[in-house]
């Protein structure tokens, strides 16, 4: 039985080295605005957009290490309104969604973990791009960033490749910026390990890399507007 997972694992590599990997950061209007002040900002999703695994979510969390890493950077403030709950699939977020203001400058999307489980990747491109298409509704000066979340340690990692490809898709498609996390943690199952803290929830080492690669392509775009 080890031999067969460790072969499905190697599989799975395989097939994620031939999914195209990209971060792609179009033209930042509301998160930029943290070179002069604050920016409001909104989080969807699952478990993973709400820290699961975390020590405190509150301070080892990514969104609280990416809030004060931005915060040291530009002297200015993002103010995070967490919408995403544990346990739930991408229809949650579209529910919350109906609850952002036109204020809002920046929309995190967060899930599709648990999605791989009950939708195919046709469906959650479906739903997906009817969440983006209602948030350039209710903020359309928001800037919506389309995160993959990390892999993790299990033999049926290839369902979530699928729906890893499609939210890169549909991101480019809506001109969305994306955040391919997958991409940023270690491939290797073994070293993986190292920043899970139960095969699937990133412990804080697990966050910190994830909010460090964050930072590190917002920053980037940020320092492209003039």
């Amino acid at each position: 039985m080890k031999k067969i997972i460790i072969f499905l694992l190697s599989a799975t590599l395989l097939l994620a080295m031939a999914t195209p990997t990209a971060t792609e950061v179009y033209t930042l209007t509301g998160i930029s605005k943290l070179k002069s002040g604050t920016v409001n900002a909104v989080i969807l999703g699952d478990s993973i957009a709400v820290s699961q695994g975390a020590s405190d979510p509150a301070t080892t969390g990514w969104n609280s290490e990416l809030k004060t890493s931005l915060a040291n950077k530009y002297s200015n403030d993002i103010v995070w309104n967490n919408k995403a709950s544990s346990g739930h699939l991408i229809d949650y977020s579209l529910t919350r969604a109906t609850e952002i203001v036109n204020t809002t400058d920046a929309v995190f999307i967060c899930t599709g973990r648990i999605d791989r489980n009950f939708d195919t990747p046709d469906q959650f491109s479906e739903k997906y791009t009817q969440l983006i298409n209602d948030i350039k509704t209710r903020a359309p000066d928001a800037d919506i960033f389309c995160i993959v979340e990390p892999p993790m340690v299990s033999a049926d990692e290839s369902l979530f490749l699928g729906i890893r490809t499609t939210i890169i898709n549909v991101s480019a498609k809506t001109g969305s910026n994306l955040l391919d996390v997958w991409s940023a943690f270690p491939q290797d199952q073994v070293t993986l390990t190292d920043y899970l803290i139960d095969g699937l929830h990133p412990n804080d080492k697990g966050y910190k890399l994830m909010s460090s690669y964050i930072f590190n392509q917002l920053v980037t775009g940020i320092n492209t507007v003039r």
